[in-house]
């Protein structure tokens, strides 16, 4: 079950969470392990965010749970090889909520 509570990606702590990681991360994990020198623009919850975890920070704010992404590699991860995303994120890889 995917977490349906957009306010987390919004929130202090997890826009703190995704800057530290990026300031260690800053390439695309995926990318790196096959050569590929890519910016990663996402952070990446390993553990999929759900509404029962999306509240426990040793799962949302771990980490040890996180991975660096381009878009590209976001987008398989999520939907294979197709790019269309339901998602939209902003030029910094922040999710956008709309609504």
């Amino acid at each position: 079950m995917k977490s349906t509570d957009p306010k987390f990606y919004k929130s202090k702590a997890w826009e703190a969470c995704r800057k530290s990681y990026l300031a260690s991360h800053s390439l695309c994990e995926r990318c790196l392990k096959n050569g590929h020198v890519v910016p990663a623009k996402i952070v990446h919850h390993k553990i999929e965010l759900n509404t029962e975890n999306v509240t426990d920070p040793s799962i949302a704010l771990n980490h040890q749970n996180l991975e660096a992404l381009c878009q590209d590699c976001h987008n398989k991860e999520h939907f294979g090889e197709k790019v269309e995303t339901r998602w939209k994120f902003d030029k910094e890889g922040q999710l956008i909520v709309s609504g």
